[in-house]
């Protein structure tokens, strides 16, 4: 399973940020949009409201001297102050009268049919206006009721003023078509409106776009990063041009299984090339080596300087045949980690078999070597590699143990790697030089830990790249009982 590690700078970082701030951005939009439209929409009500207050002050001086001979005076007043669109009507309950229905329609503007004022009247009583007028002519307050209509569609009720005269109770109404305001002033909320649902259609598609671009790069660097480990793995057919799904990165994937081609090249002729030396060289140290026997029994031993020479010319071969070794083992390192096996090792049963052979070395000098494998551990690697890192960490610390001391060989698991230690009884190493022993040529040998004899110093600098060949990593301390401890990790197959 992937996992999506965030380090600052880094893109899922900056991903999620801009999520975030597509996410956060509208919202803190809205509510400043929403917090100014309710303002202008308050206002524009309250004007709304005002004109209505000023439609009724216009008609309760004809209110209260009206009389059946100066009724015909109300209807052209009224439709004067309904010409900028407003309905207005005029309404009356007699002084004796009780209940909603007593109300009569005087004057209405624009309605003039007689189905046109019952449907008005219908309409009044149903949404309960003149139900509250009818409890009480006497106070004065703006309301805002949407008031739903038969012919002319649905009507905002803006101002409704009683005035009380001896004759009765009277109530002018002022209605506004609802086309003619804003939908928030209605009672529809900000966010249903349309201008604002355009405005969000439009910010989501780009947020969309935006987060549609980041998201493909990363989907395509997570496949990178699974053609990098399927390569890693040293599995075929697998290549990054293949894994890639988009366009503009068509020519870095293509650079980049060109490496991969040119890095498997190099490690096949480095492999090549170590074989074909360590050959070449091997043949004529053979050759010189079968050569000194019949010199050897030729020469008088007496003649002192001639055997002296002979001597030389043997442990320089000898030399030069541990060198060609060394070499050839240097080079394989080195390709390996181009090149990283993954094979399927019993790496319980590799160190089991290796150890075993070891006790008898160690034994010869007086050292003793106690194994502690755990038993079915797996790891992905090379069993040729696990074998020279157990080997040289062996010989390591049987060269550096005492007589009568003890060397101790364990492996176990340690948080799905697969982790072994080797300890020995020797002096150990200083504290800051601790790292420095795994870089290459680093070696200090006293004669008693076989410094008399030619040590390249290539040792723990072969287990690290092996480990790291592996996919894991080396490291030594020195243990409270003295003496040098290595570990190493590598990962457990799956």
């Amino acid at each position: 399973m992937a996992r999506f590690v965030f380090r600052r700078g880094s893109f899922a970082v900056k991903l999620a940020s801009v999520a975030m701030i597509f996410a956060v951005v509208p919202v803190l939009l809205y509510l400043q949009l929403e917090t100014v439209e309710n303002q202008r929409n308050a206002l524009m009500l309250r004007l709304v409201q005002e004109q209505g207050r000023l439609v009724g002050e216009a008609l309760f001086p004809l209110l209260e001297q009206f009389s059946p001979r100066s009724a015909d005076r109300i209807d052209p007043v009224v439709k004067r102050l309904a010409e900028g669109g407003m309905v207005v009507k005029v309404l009356f309950r007699p002084a004796q009268a009780t209940g909603a229905r007593t109300f009569l329609l005087v004057a209405s503007a624009p309605e003039t049919g007689p189905q046109q004022a019952r449907a008005a009247m219908d309409r009044l009583v149903e949404s309960g206006v003149l139900g509250h007028l009818a409890a009480s002519c006497e106070g004065r307050a703006p309301l805002a009721v949407r008031l739903t209509g038969v012919a002319e569609g649905t009507e905002l009720l803006t101002y409704l003023a009683p005035h009380a005269t001896r004759l009765g109770c009277w109530v002018v109404l002022t209605a506004q078509p609802t086309g003619s305001l804003p939908e928030q002033v209605i009672g529809r909320p900000y966010w249903q409106s349309s201008d604002l649902q355009v405005a969000a259609s439009v910010y989501l598609l780009m947020a969309v776009l935006v987060l549609s671009i980041f998201t493909d790069a990363w989907s395509n660097l997570r496949r990178f990063q699974g053609v990098a480990r399927s390569v890693i793995r040293g599995e075929s057919r697998v290549s990054f041009a293949d894994g890639n799904r988009m366009p503009e990165l068509a020519e870095v994937a293509a650079e980049l299984d060109s490496m991969v081609a040119t890095l498997k090249r190099s490690e096949g002729l480095l492999r090549q090339a170590a074989e074909e030396n360590a050959h070449a060289l091997k043949a004529p140290l053979a050759v010189i080596s079968q050569s000194l026997e019949p010199l050897g029994r030729a020469v008088p031993p007496d003649n002192a300087r001639a055997v002296r020479a002979l001597d030389l010319i043997g442990q320089s071969v000898e030399r030069l045949d541990g060198l060609v070794s060394t070499i050839r083992r240097t080079d394989e390192t080195i390709a390996a980690l181009i090149d990283r096996p993954r094979e399927r090792v019993e790496a319980s049963a590799v160190l089991n078999r290796l150890g075993r052979g070891y006790i008898r070395m160690a034994a010869e000098r007086s050292i003793g070597l106690d194994l502690g494998v755990a038993p079915g551990l797996r790891i992905s690697g090379s069993d040729e590699m696990l074998e020279v890192i157990a080997e040289n960490l062996l010989d390591n610390a049987i060269d550096f143990s005492p007589a009568g001391g003890r060397v101790a060989m364990d492996l176990r698991e340690d948080d799905g790697m697969a982790l072994l230690r080797v300890r020995d009884g020797g002096p150990g190493v200083a504290e800051g030089e601790l790292e420095r022993i795994f870089e290459r040529h680093v070696s200090w040998r006293s004669e008693e830990q076989g410094g008399g004899v030619e040590h390249y110093g290539l040792g723990l600098w072969i287990v690290r790249r092996n480990a790291e060949a592996m996919g894991g990593r080396a490291w030594a301390v020195n243990t409270p009982e003295g003496g040098l401890e290595v570990s190493v990790a590598i990962p457990l197959s799956g």
